[in-house]
């Protein structure tokens, strides 16, 4: 009896221990990738599968402002799941830098969490995975490629790099591998396209574009992350999926604003998809942020910055003032705002409890009134502070809400109504103040200085015919009124001459350097490593490394018609640009605008541009004064030497 005992325990063992052999065998056969380096992208193929139907998962965003322990916590959670795999949309270490040390620490430490899962992972590179070049060999040393392909169970998953092209974010190269993956798999059940970054709302150069055109006929879904902000939209009428954060920095402002963190659930069934979100505390359905909820939650947090002025009355200390807070629901849904004021012991709020309903539509300015029992320094004043909450009553969007806390200084308000901004001018020019607080009296004139008289005629708008200040302030019945603001507008009276050239051609000559700045440099005390002739921005083209070099580029610009003209420029890191030897754009880091008068025909151009670290770009954009629309300045037909 005892040794029929043994016998049927080594049957047992001897039946589970083929059962994972033929499980193996199984995995070998649904999986198929063209990848032939010993580095692959991905952790091992000892897939939960099955035989049926298979789930996955996806995480999103972990870095970008990390927050700790949240990435730690979905692997947990993935690993109660038992998903057959898990894939990535990118963004799995904070990168952005040089120093290789850090990079691997950033790895080995992200690879110690990633390494707890029971399951398959598949990498994806982020922009903060891969940043530079330095950081792609490190990707490329421990994965292997950056872009592949692999059919599991007849569906194919095509993994994209969207770092792999500084302006266009494709490759060509790139884009003619995902298009050639399609092609050799047309049979295959179902698709997805997956990408760091939502390039399908970016100019590809028509490269995405390609790739959905190749798509036409198939079934498919395309899934991406980097904007740490949910969204679902129907293209090509087929799903397209921005995911929200896995740790990543968010908000978290809720449901129907995106912004949660997550793991993205997939079950393949033989009719397509299903996806559900699924947070660390509940189960989203796949369309929980769309568009009529984004248009709702654009309204509330536009009215959550609580646009407002105060005026306060004459002096220098204050006595009294009143708060007038503008709201605006261009919304299809009614909103309420309820509005609680703290205690103050230094002020007397009569309104201290407020409730607004905004229908569709509307805009309402809420006036609220103050005043102290005592003049008191402006310095000396507490300021007002509010406790908020603005909510839909929507039974297809429960717990639709935003709440917060916010103060408003005791000062009078520095405006910024003065239109246009532009402080330069051919001709006459007309000056408005454009402000949505119709219930105040606009004081806009050319003798700043004294309370506009009772009786006196209100201004919005003034004609000037030269070169002078125009100031602004805003005043209620009580005299009471905010900051003047002012600005001087400068009449330009002589167009520059257009430069008389013999036979131009397209293109800039440029100038190469190298060098770590911290801003830009004089350009004419420094010796160039290199020289050419651009006929494009894309400064990779031309950089001999990717990061902290500068470039000059000179020639001329073909001015279409006598005109004031605006510039703008957006580039990364910093740009000046020169025209007929004028300052015109003075840009380090974010953006600035300049304008210049210029008559038809050609005018020297001078461009200075300086990268520092990551992505390096030149982009400019120009247009008549008071043209509605930018057009992006390209060297193509514009730009000679």
């Amino acid at each position: 009896m005892k040794s029929i005992k043994i016998m049927n325990k080594l049957i047992i063992i001897i039946s589970f221990l083929l059962a994972g052999n033929h499980l193996f065998s199984q995995n070998q056969e649904y999986f198929k990738s063209e990848i032939e380096t010993d580095k692959k992208p991905w952790t091992h193929l000892n897939f939960y599968n099955d035989p049926d139907n298979f789930q996955f998962v996806i995480v999103t965003d972990r870095t970008g402002g990390n927050r700790p322990l949240i990435f730690e916590d979905a692997v947990s959670k993935i690993n109660t799941l038992y998903p057959e795999f898990v894939l990535s949309v990118g963004d799995l270490i904070q990168g952005y830098t040089l120093d290789t040390a850090q990079i691997r620490y950033e790895w080995n430490e992200v690879n110690q969490i990633i390494d707890e899962l029971k399951m398959p992972f598949f990498y994806l590179p982020g922009n903060h995975d891969i940043t530079n070049r330095v950081m792609a060999k490190e990707w490329e040393k421990r994965y292997g490629q950056r872009y592949y392909s692999f059919i599991y169970k007849n569906t194919q998953f095509i993994i994209l790099d969207s770092n792999d092209d500084d302006e266009y974010n494709l490759t060509r190269e790139q884009t003619d591998f995902a298009i050639e993956s399609i092609h050799q798999h047309p049979d295959v059940r179902w698709k997805f396209i997956l990408m760091h970054h939502p390039i399908w709302n970016y100019d590809t150069n028509g490269r995405f574009e390609e790739i959905e055109a190749s798509l036409s006929g198939q079934k498919y879904t395309v899934l991406a992350g980097h904007t740490h902000h949910y969204f679902h939209e129907k293209r090509k009428n087929q799903n397209y999926y921005v995911l929200g954060t896995t740790g990543g920095g968010n908000k978290l402002r809720g449901n129907h604003f995106g912004e949660f963190d997550h793991i993205t659930w997939v079950t393949m069934t033989d009719a397509g998809p299903s996806l559900a979100n699924l947070r660390l505390d509940g189960i989203l359905p796949h369309d929980i942020a769309n568009n009529e909820t984004q248009q709702l939650a654009s309204e509330m947090a536009n009215n959550a910055s609580f646009e407002h002025v105060l005026l306060c009355n004459q002096g220098d200390k204050f006595t009294d003032g009143t708060l007038y807070l503008h709201f605006k629901n261009d919304g299809e849904k009614p909103m309420t705002i309820d509005l609680q004021c703290y205690h103050q012991h230094q002020l007397t709020i009569p309104k201290s409890a407020i409730k607004v309903t905004l229908n569709p539509g509307v805009k309402q300015i809420v006036e609220i009134p103050f005043s102290s029992t005592v003049p008191l320094a402006y310095e000396e004043v507490e300021a007002i502070q509010f406790d908020w909450k603005m909510v839909y009553e929507l039974p297809e969007y429960p717990n639709f809400q935003l709440s917060g806390r916010t103060n408003f200084e005791v000062v009078p308000t520095k405006t910024s109504f003065l239109f246009p901004k532009i402080p330069k001018f051919l001709n006459n020019l007309n000056v408005s103040a454009v402000h949505p607080y119709d219930n105040l009296k606009t004081d806009l004139n050319k003798s700043p200085g004294k309370a506009p008289q009772t009786g006196e005629a209100e201004k919005k708008s003034i004609v000037i015919e030269e070169s002078g200040e125009v100031s602004l302030q805003l005043w209620n019945q009580m005299k009471q009124s905010t900051s003047l603001e002012s600005r001087t507008f400068k009449e330009t009276t002589k167009l520059h001459k257009a430069a008389k050239i013999k036979d131009p051609e397209e293109g800039l000559k440029y100038s190469y350097y190298e060098g770590t700045w911290d801003q830009l440099p004089d350009f004419d005390q420094l010796n160039p490593l290199s020289k050419g002739i651009a006929q494009n921005f894309k400064v990779s083209n031309y950089a001999k490394r990717e990061d902290y070099f500068g470039m000059v580029f000179t020639g001329f610009i073909l001015i279409p018609e006598d005109d004031l003209y605006v510039f703008k420029s957006a580039s990364d890191d910093a740009c000046k640009i020169f025209i007929d030897k004028e300052l015109v754009i003075n840009q380090d880091n974010s953006m600035d605008v300049g304008a210049i008068a210029l008559k038809k025909g050609y005018h020297p151009v001078t461009i200075h541009f300086m990268d520092r670290i990551g992505r390096e770009r030149i982009r400019l954009s120009l247009k008549k004064t008071y043209d509605p629309q930018w057009k992006n300045l390209q060297v193509k037909g514009n730009l000679f030497h």
